[in-house]
C-alpha cells in the first residue's frame, strides 16, 4: 500500500487506499486483488514468472445533471491509469521482496468504468491492472 500511495492524485481524496476494501465516502479508494493463476512460466532453478492482477477502485459522489461532474470522476480516474504508465516509465513497482525481480506494470483497460452506481448518488469507479514479475522459489542463503 505504501507503493500506491505515492500516487499524487489521491491527495484530493483521503490521502490513503486500502486493501480489499471501499467505504461509501467520496474519495474511499482501495486496491482489490484478482483471484486466479499467478504462474506464467516455471524454470528448473525455482524461478517463476508470475502476475498479480488488481482493481484500483474509488468512490466519488455523482450528479444526474449535465453539469459535468461525472466526467470530471471519469478524467480523476484516468489520471490514475496515466500514474500507472509512469510508474513503469519509471521503473517503480511495488516491493515484493529481494527474491522478486524484472517487473513490468499494466493497464488492463484504456479507460476507467463505473462499476456501480449507488441509490445516494455516488459510484464506484475501477480499472484493473497488472503486475508481471520473476520469483525464485529457494531461499538464498
Amino acid at each position: 500500500m505504501e507503493w500506491a500511495g505515492q500516487n499524487p492524485y489521491l491527495s484530493d481524496l483521503t490521502g490513503e487506499i486500502k486493501l480489499n476494501w471501499l467505504s461509501e465516502g467520496s474519495g474511499s479508494c482501495a486496491i482489490v486483488p484478482v483471484p486466479g493463476e499467478t504462474i506464467i512460466e516455471s524454470y528448473v532453478d525455482g524461478t517463476n514468472v508470475k502476475q498479480y492482477d488488481f482493481i484500483f477502485q474509488v468512490m466519488f459522489d455523482i450528479s444526474e445533471n449535465a453539469d459535468g461532474v461525472n466526467i470530471e470522476n471519469m478524467f480523476a480516474v484516468r489520471q490514475w491509469q496515466d500514474w500507472i504508465e509512469q510508474m513503469e516509465r519509471e521503473r517503480n513497482y511495488p516491493d515484493f521482496g529481494e527474491d522478486c525481480w524484472d517487473y513490468e506494470l499494466q493497464n488492463l483497460s484504456n479507460m476507467p468504468d463505473v462499476a456501480r452506481a449507488y441509490d445516494n448518488l455516488s459510484a464506484r469507479y475501477q480499472f484493473p491492472a497488472r503486475l508481471i514479475y520473476c520469483e525464485n522459489l529457494f531461499k538464498k542463503e
